[in-house]
């Protein structure tokens, strides 16, 4: 006994979703008024003593919008976190720099908001999306940073975006 497939045939060439977290990094590097404030300073984890500000980023998941559709739109959850200030060494102790954080976090916010149907392609990966939008799920929270002394901002939203050839 095999396996054969039944009922609709889907288009096999469409792309399945790439990481996440790629195209949105890729997207805020190339984003003026998050570049702006952090130039290109965006990765999935905040390096001790990296230059400030700093944006990271984290995929928290998702869903495929309509499954059995032809094409696979992904709805991936993520959290950006904003720091700013300056790191303590030598028994200094790190200065929070709440207004520049809560900038940075604001300027994604703002710029995911006001963002229309967009193709990102990453220049040393090759992967290529689209971006359809980006449902903005809070206003940035101030987190109290005890680890780093930093000044922290934090918000969520959601990407809808598809692989493309």
């Amino acid at each position: 006994m095999g396996i054969k497939a039944v009922g609709s045939q889907f288009d096999q060439s469409q792309k399945f979703p790439p990481d996440a977290e790629i195209i949105f990094r890729e997207w805020c590097v190339n984003t003026t008024a998050i570049t702006d404030i952090c130039s290109t300073r965006v990765a999935t984890r905040l390096a001790r003593s990296a230059d400030l500000p700093f944006l990271t980023i984290f995929n928290a998941g998702g869903t495929l919008m309509q499954p059995n559709s032809e094409a696979a739109i992904t709805g991936a959850a993520i959290t950006v976190d904003a720091y700013a200030g300056r790191w303590g060494s030598g028994g200094t102790t790190s200065q929070p720099d709440y207004a520049n954080a809560y900038a940075l976090a604001n300027a994604v916010a703002a710029s995911a908001f006001k963002m229309k149907s967009t193709r990102v392609k990453t220049p040393t990966t090759n992967t290529s999306a689209v971006i359809y939008n980006m449902e903005v799920q809070g206003l940035p929270t101030r987190i109290e940073e005890t680890e780093t002394g930093l000044g922290h901002y934090q918000l969520s939203l959601i990407m809808y975006y598809r692989g493309l050839d």
